[in-house]
């Protein structure tokens, strides 16, 4: 494990890589509002053994990254994945294996698209070919169905409850990611608390990931589909059956419009990355990934 700081894009990016430096690249980015950390460490390390040189970082408004005034400083998913060419060009890698989850699949789709060369394969997980509709808030389209409305509510009183300390920003996470649970497993509240803990705790500015909403919602175009149908790319699609954020039809839309794409569906899981799915997460990106080496 080795950390480091890199300029890139104008901007300040922590990163965090894990394996042999000559191993097999591949590039994590992390989804709206979370630290790279939140990268589950099974899945890393189930990563490193199959001889992967693992990077993950934070985003720009999370960490130890630059944060913004976003009033003063707006950005789009276009500024985001010119931080992610920026963290690949830190490492001197011309190009490498991407995986992102929610966001970071937004991201993944837009560096398939602009930056085809950089991109040996695509694992997009728990993330939807839109970007935003004005007329249909939350992620929904007229065929892909916006967030559950029970998930809303629970997640609007949550963040109504004042978080101005320490503790109540630890406890705002753990609530916030029970409710994006699936039932395939038991929510880790113990295991959630330790990755609030760090969080909270490595954050110079907690509420500017709060910044990454807008900066979707800001984005175009609205709907990938007609680019991402165009794509050249091996590429992996993981969803839960069970996300309140992003509903299951998302991630078989990109699946069924990225030419040659799979789709791995994780029945009883929502917006998360369950430890029974790991392995067969891995098995699957490693084959696609080994597939299309040269």
């Amino acid at each position: 494990m080795s950390e480091r700081i890199l300029k890139a894009n104008g901007i300040t990016l922590w990163t965090e890589s894990f394996g042999d430096p000559n191993g097999v690249p591949l590039l994590l980015i992390m989804g709206a509002s979370a630290q790279g950390l939140y990268w589950p460490d099974g899945l890393v390390r189930r990563l490193v053994d199959q001889g992967r040189l693992v990077i993950r970082y934070d985003n720009r408004d999370t960490g130890q990254s630059t944060c913004f005034d976003f009033a003063e400083n707006p950005y789009t998913l276009d500024d985001m994945t010119e931080d992610a060419v920026g963290v690949l060009d830190g490492y001197g890698l011309e190009s490498a294996h991407v995986a992102g989850a929610s966001m970071g699949g937004m991201i993944v789709q837009q560096l398939a698209i602009q930056h085809r060369p950089r991109l040996k394969s695509a694992t997009v997980i728990m993330s939807t070919p839109l970007a935003s509709n004005p007329e249909e808030p939350g992620m929904g389209s007229a065929d892909l169905p916006p967030p559950d409305p029970n998930w809303l509510a629970k997640t609007f009183a949550i963040i109504a409850s004042p978080a101005e300390t320490r503790e109540q920003r630890i406890q705002l996470r753990i609530d916030t990611f029970r409710q994006m649970a699936g039932s395939i497993e038991p929510f880790n509240e113990q295991r959630q608390r330790d990755i609030a803990t760090r969080e909270v705790d490595r954050a110079p500015n907690f509420e500017a990931m709060n910044n990454h909403t807008p900066a979707i919602m800001a984005s175009s175009p609205r709907d990938r589909r007609p680019l991402l149908a165009k794509l050249d790319i091996p590429s992996l699609v993981v969803h839960g059956t069970e996300d309140p954020i992003l509903a299951y039809p998302h991630g078989v839309a990109l699946a069924e419009t990225i030419p040659g794409a799979e789709l791995m569906t994780m029945e009883g899981a929502g917006h998360e990355m369950p430890d029974c799915y790991l392995d067969e997460m891995v098995r699957r990106m490693v084959a696609m990934q080994d597939a299309a080496a040269p």
